[in-house]
């Protein structure tokens, strides 16, 4: 089985979410709804019931777009509690890559990293992970199953560069992140993305 390649493990704190749900019938119509869902980023925060997290696709500028994203886009997240100074209010992340694959075991994946708050003169990156952090997001269909994935790699405080605000914020929710919140946004995020209703093979 083949699938997207994961950004290596060098330092930092790293996590792997996978959801799984298997059809009594073909997938392909499962599989064809998740992959809808990883693309609809506007929409994601209704797949986060746990911790309600807000994400909007941007532009390289950072002008609110709704469309199918590209590499280049920026996301901009807005987390429960204080936000990034530095970003607005906000945190972003750049899409650095996306892949795609049809056959026997297709697959669609999309990987971000944090990035400065797009459209400014701020060079110091706007999340509380410090730069070299990614998230690589993945549906995958495996016979009559469905699979969502999130994958960290890592993932350090970004605690250097930003102003003292920043860095304690960032101190504060990369914290909240090692003691469970951020893996538990993620499960939420990976039941929501297979929790299809049922799988229609004619989609």
């Amino acid at each position: 089985m083949t699938g997207p390649a994961l950004p290596p493990r060098r330092e930092g704190s790293h996590h792997d979410t996978v959801s799984m749900h298997c059809h009594d019938s073909d997938a392909t119509g499962a599989y064809r709804e998740a992959h809808a869902r990883l693309l609809n980023i506007n929409g994601w925060h209704l797949l986060n019931q746990a911790v309600r997290t807000e994400f909007q696709l941007c532009d390289a500028d950072g002008s609110p777009v709704d469309r199918l994203p590209r590499v280049g886009d920026c996301i901009r997240i807005d987390l429960p509690g204080p936000g990034s100074p530095s970003g607005g209010g906000y945190d972003w992340v750049a899409i650095t890559e996306m892949d795609e694959v049809d056959g026997e075991f297709p697959y669609a994946s999309i990987t971000v990293a944090p990035c400065p708050a797009p459209g400014t003169d701020e060079e110091a990156v706007a999340h509380f992970f410090a730069a070299g952090a990614t998230n690589t997001f993945v549906v995958r269909r495996v016979g009559n199953c469905v699979q969502a994935e999130v994958h960290g790699r890592n993932e350090k405080p970004n605690n250097t560069d930003p102003a003292l605000l920043d860095r304690i914020r960032n101190e504060a929710v990369a914290l909240a992140g090692k003691v469970g919140l951020s893996n538990i946004q993620w499960i939420d995020w990976a039941r929501g993305v297979v929790s299809v209703v049922e799988a229609d093979p004619d989609r």
